[in-house]
């Protein structure tokens, strides 16, 4: 006997008994009911067609009592059949250009094959998702109605690091998952032109700055960082260093990062300082002819006046750097001294041993010695013993008169000693021969005839 699958031997020796049956019972209706089953799907179809074909046969093999079991077996078998069999079922297919989903009928549990349905292949990079879950494109879907995968479609991604470019195409939802299925993974301190949350739907370009390690000197303290910033400054508001009022930082702020990777942060201040200075007061002289020569008064008493200075000093890092005057303005005028001196004539004899002569002024004076210089003097003539040097200012008063020096003897005005200048002084000469070294104070006496151009008072 021909080999046939088990469901249709089984499914013939049902047909047998149904034929059998039907002839004893002259009942078509039972027999022509189970046979009609047969016509539905393919493998059924093909049941049938054995069942009819060879009822005569089997009819001849079994009796009446079998009849009704292998009538039951039939049934059972023809009913598992139709269970088996493929089914229709509707399914949606989403896609992130649409906002409506593509229905479809399938058959097929294939993913790959839903999508070929819906009219969308499939190219590398493309994802396929169920129920929210990355899935193969040869995933075997459970057979139920109203299910519904998401397509995917990948989009060009170009990226720019470090001088080099790099374009693949990904479906992922966003920048921040493309870049960690290519396997790059970034830190929290690098920089990218695009938010990792950019949704990638559309061809994108995006541009990574890798951080790098900067060691910030900042206030006597070192800080160790990561920073993709461009410029000293950017890095600088990475870490949170913050620059205030006249802070500066080298390289300067708006610099790129340097080489070495150190950038210094120099905290500056300035202030505001008011120093102030004394003037000194100034005296003025006046003649007194009820006053004899010699003497003198102060009728008003001098009193330094205040200069003010505004002094600008910067300091870096707390040290003082430099410091520059702005403006000066005088708090307090100085107030001059008054002061009378004697200008009448009183012609006295000297009681002093050394300088027994008649005199119009005692005064006290410094007096040291010169010797010969190779110069001739303020007055034209070679120096000798008995000329006697003093300050401009009384040389134009004195020039010519005598003096009568204690240890010195008596000699005459000839000559400037321009260091003599302010000071009550008279520089000796003695020749060379002769020179001892004189550094002494003592009363000298100024003798007549009174020279005419003075007034009681010596410069």
């Amino acid at each position: 006997m021909t080999s046939y699958p088990v469901p249709c031997r089984i499914a013939l020796l049902s047909a047998e008994i149904a034929q059998l049956v039907e002839h004893a019972t002259e009942n078509r209706g039972v027999a022509s009911s189970i046979l009609a089953l047969g016509t539905k799907t393919p493998l059924r179809g093909f049941c049938f067609f054995l069942i009819k074909s060879h009822a005569m046969e089997l009819l001849k093999k079994f009796g009446k009592p079998a009849a009704i079991i292998l009538i039951a077996l039939g049934i059972l078998l023809m009913l598992y059949a139709w269970y088996i069999s493929p089914k229709a079922f509707s399914a949606e297919i989403w896609t992130n250009a649409s906002d409506t989903p593509a229905e479809i009928q399938v058959t097929d549990l294939i993913a790959a094959n839903w999508l070929m349905k819906a009219g969308i292949p499939l190219y590398p990079g493309d994802s396929i998702l169920y129920s929210g879950i990355e899935i193969d494109p040869n995933f075997k879907l459970p057979a139920k109605q109203g299910q519904a995968l998401t397509y995917q479609a990948a989009y060009p991604i170009t990226l720019n690091n470090d001088g080099s470019q790099l374009i693949f195409y990904s479906s992922a939802p966003t920048l921040g998952a493309a870049l960690w299925g290519q396997d790059i993974r970034l830190t929290a301190s690098d920089v990218t032109s695009l938010p990792l949350d950019t949704p990638v739907i559309a061809p994108l370009e995006v541009t990574i700055s890798k951080a790098v390690p900067l060691t910030i000197q900042v206030g006597g303290k070192t800080l160790s960082i990561s920073s993709a910033g461009a410029t000293v400054g950017e890095a600088l508001a990475e870490a949170g260093v913050a620059l205030e009022n006249l802070d500066k930082t080298v390289p300067a702020d708006d610099q790129p990062i340097p080489a070495d990777g150190v950038i210094q942060v120099v905290r500056v201040r300035e202030e505001t300082l008011l120093e102030e200075s004394a003037i000194t007061y100034s005296e003025v002289r006046v003649a007194d002819e009820d006053m004899e020569i010699g003497n003198e008064e102060v009728r008003q008493a001098g009193e330094n006046g205040v200069q003010v200075t505004s002094v600008r000093v910067r300091y870096e890092d707390g040290q003082e750097v430099s410091r520059e005057t702005e403006q000066e303005w005088v708090s307090m005028q100085p107030v001059n001294q008054v002061t009378a001196y004697g200008s009448q004539v009183v012609v006295r004899t000297s009681a002093d041993s050394e300088c027994i002569v008649d005199y119009y002024l005692a005064k006290e004076v410094y007096v040291t010695s010169y010797h010969d210089t190779g110069q001739t003097t303020a007055s034209g003539i070679w120096p000798y013993y008995g000329v006697i040097a003093v300050s401009p200012e009384w040389y134009s008063i004195l020039k010519g008169s005598s003096i009568c020096v204690p240890g010195y003897g008596v000699g005459t005005v000839l000559d400037v000693c321009p260091g003599c200048s302010g000071k009550n002084w008279l520089d000796v000469f003695l020749p060379t021969a002769e020179y001892v070294s004189w550094n002494r104070n003592l009363t000298a006496y100024f003798m007549t005839p009174v020279p005419a151009g003075f007034t009681g008072d010596l410069p």
